[in-house]
């Protein structure tokens, strides 16, 4: 069985499962209308779907320190504790976390921080955050048009 075929098939079987918590997002959009709030109960809802599919202890050691921060263009920002933390998830699980999120909103992404990182993004203001964000999604958008 090919790595795509994996993929399609777990996608497949997390899309009848969390067909009621994505329900559940609707019907609560209209109190989730702010992007901090929302981050986190999407965050919630992928990180309890990464624990199952990844088990207590990968989940407990790379998942336990992520924070969601805010949802931004459709890329959600999630902190974790330093650089390693953002190479190793990006590098092992950003396609899982991708596909996790695509199953709640096809248009949702994710960029993980390391605090480090965000700090000065705070430093920056608002505008800023905004701007970083529009990047990163131009980013994903590029990537997606030249695989």
């Amino acid at each position: 069985m090919t790595k795509k075929t994996r993929i399609v098939k777990t996608r497949n079987s997390l899309k009848a499962r969390w067909t009621e918590k994505r329900a559940g997002l609707r019907e609560k959009n209209t109190n989730l209308a702010h992007p901090v709030v929302r981050a986190s109960y999407i965050w919630s809802i992928v990180s309890e779907q990464l624990g199952d599919i990844l088990g207590p202890e990968v989940h407990h050691q790379w998942f336990k320190d992520v924070r969601p921060t805010v949802i931004s263009h459709n890329v959600i920002l999630l902190e974790v504790p330093n650089h390693f933390y953002a190479q190793w998830i990006h590098t092992h699980y950003h396609e899982l976390v991708d596909l996790l999120l695509s199953v709640m909103d096809k248009r949702l992404s994710s960029f993980f921080i390391s605090q480090s990182e965000r700090d000065p993004l705070h430093l920056m203001g608002p505008n800023r955050l905004e701007s970083t964000a529009s990047e990163i999604k131009r980013h994903a958008e590029y990537d997606e048009s030249n695989e």
